[in-house]
């Protein structure tokens, strides 16, 4: 299955952009760096998104923050389900999407759902989502009749201040069109928070990597790999290659 998901994504990334670096020797944080419309993108493949391991999950945040570039998951399935097409799975702020959700995004079709856990639902733009209710003559209570929800709820959603479930997402795009929703851009980096962090630190803003090409990551003026061993050098320089870094050893 991986190895068959590993293929299409290479077919789909070929006909989008360039494969810049691909590595599946052994499960490191991520297997490929693409490039799409100028941006240099870590992937990480996977056949399901939860068997990850939380530790490959923290290397790709590092490295995403630290490098500045988008950094997310293709995977075929989530908490052993299909993941379907449309829908952002994101775990542990990493975003996973299908591969056919990967390639509507490549052709500037973002997806509309976010997924989190069991719960899947889409965000609204709240103050389109008013407007339209007020250019038809609805009422905040006359909407939530027509979702089967409370008014508090139809409130919150033109406020932003939550999202939409799936069957009420369905409605309202019929009462107003799919325009109404917010759509996910996931070409975008991702953050490293301070547990990632703590539990990393090697010295000053340097953090161990344990599944990728590099030993560790630093930042000074700018973003340095790290390597401790001959081993680990030449990937570790490739990679660098791409990202415009440089390689120390320590």
């Amino acid at each position: 299955m991986e190895e068959k998901l590993l293929n299409a994504t290479l077919n789909v990334v070929r006909q989008h952009g360039v494969d810049l670096f691909v590595d599946v020797s052994r499960p490191y944080a991520y297997t490929m760096v693409v490039e799409h419309d100028g941006k240099k993108i870590l992937v990480k493949v996977a056949a399901d998104a939860d068997d990850v391991p939380t530790g490959a999950l923290r290397d790709v945040r590092l490295l995403s923050e630290f490098l500045g570039v988008p950094a997310l998951g293709v995977a075929s399935s989530a908490r052993g389900r299909v993941l379907r097409e449309g829908v952002v799975y994101r775990r542990d702020n990493v975003n996973f999407v299908s591969l056919a959700t990967l390639a509507k995004a490549f052709r500037g079709s973002a997806p509309t759902f976010l997924q989190i856990r069991g719960r899947c639902y889409a965000l609204v733009d709240g103050e389109t989502l008013r407007e339209r209710r007020e250019e038809a003559g609805l009422s905040l209570s006359a909407l939530s009749e027509m979702l089967s929800v409370s008014r508090e709820t139809v409130y919150r959603y033109e406020r932003g201040e939550m999202g939409v479930p799936e069957e009420s997402a369905a409605a309202l795009a019929r009462f107003f069109g799919s325009d109404i929703f917010k759509r996910i851009d996931i070409f975008v980096s991702v953050r490293a928070d301070s547990i990632d962090k703590a539990s990393r630190a090697m010295g000053a803003n340097a953090y161990k990597l344990e599944q990728s090409h590099p030993n560790g990551i630093a930042y000074e003026d700018k973003p340095v790999f790290i390597v401790k061993s001959e081993e680990r050098r030449e990937k570790a320089e490739e990679l660098a290659d791409i990202f415009g870094v440089e390689v120390v050893k320590r």
